[in-house]
């Protein structure tokens, strides 16, 4: 599991959270239409969206993962090019 930490701030306001994005380890599937290929889930605790959990699928783990960090950090991105919203880094302080 991949668990990223960051500040969220909300443009225009002095207050701003601590959030974390979560992408689990890739599983795979062995029941129904997607038996055999991999899943990754993605947390996203953002505001505006009306589903925080995120399922993203490929034939292999390595590209599950790859994919599912992609998701997130391009959603990310989005927050910040709509102006409504900062990110910022914090220090991590787990090993």
């Amino acid at each position: 599991m991949i668990k990223i930490s960051f500040l969220l701030k909300k443009l225009g306001t002095d207050k701003s959270n601590l959030e974390y994005v979560t992408v689990s380890s890739p599983k795979k599937i062995s029941e129904g239409k997607l038996a055999g290929l991999y899943e990754c889930k993605v947390y996203l605790p953002i505001p505006d969206f009306e589903r925080k959990q995120h399922l993203i699928w490929s034939v292999n783990p390595v590209d599950a993962l790859c994919l599912a960090s992609e998701f997130a950090k391009s959603q990310l991105q989005f927050l910040i090019n709509r102006g409504v919203y900062s990110i910022n880094e914090i220090e991590s302080k787990e090993p």
